[in-house]
């Protein structure tokens, strides 16, 4: 089994996305951003695989360092497979990745499913998974999820203050 070296991981929208091969199968697609689509096709490169950069399919978001291993190719995950403490290790080689269970969130009609996702590969960060009961899906980094933490948090408080001395404009 091969492994993959660690990429820069901005945390940026990716415009690239870089198909990975080994042995003439694809096993693993990692996504960049402009700036480290370069460094990254070389790191790999490096590593022994072949990297081939393209670009991304219409509607596709992700941010930059974010890589799926698919679990049939050779940088799979191993039989004796190392769940995260928050996996809900049910389907994990059939999806190519760890799910924790979703929390559902209901505020006045507006459903969302809030979990973490991780490819199977050891070296796979984790995501936040947002997904609206209309189907709608966002993918954050840990990075990202905590600036949308913070920056809901300033709002927040902004609100409060605001219908507190009652002000109409809380921007």
């Amino acid at each position: 089994m091969s492994t993959l070296p660690n990429l820069p991981d901005c945390g940026q929208p990716a415009t690239t996305r870089i198909e990975l091969y080994t042995a003439n199968s694809l096993d693993a697609c990692a996504y960049t951003c402009e700036a480290h689509t370069l460094h990254a096709t070389a790191a790999l490169g490096r590593a022994g695989l072949d990297a081939y950069p393209a670009g991304l399919a219409p509607g596709l978001s992700r941010a930059c360092g974010h890589v799926h291993v698919y679990p049939t190719g050779t940088l799979a995950a191993p039989d004796d497979l190392d769940h995260p403490r928050w996996c809900d290790r049910d389907g994990c080689r059939h999806r190519g990745q760890h799910r924790s269970r979703a929390r559902q969130v209901d505020v006045d009609r507006f459903v969302v499913g809030v979990g973490l996702v991780r490819a199977l590969h050891p070296a796979a960060e984790p995501m936040v998974s947002l997904r609206s009961a209309e189907g709608g899906a966002l993918v954050l980094s840990i990075g990202q999820a905590k600036v949308l933490r913070h920056r809901l948090a300033h709002v927040l408080d902004l609100a409060t203050v605001g219908w507190r001395v009652g002000a109409a404009d809380y921007s």
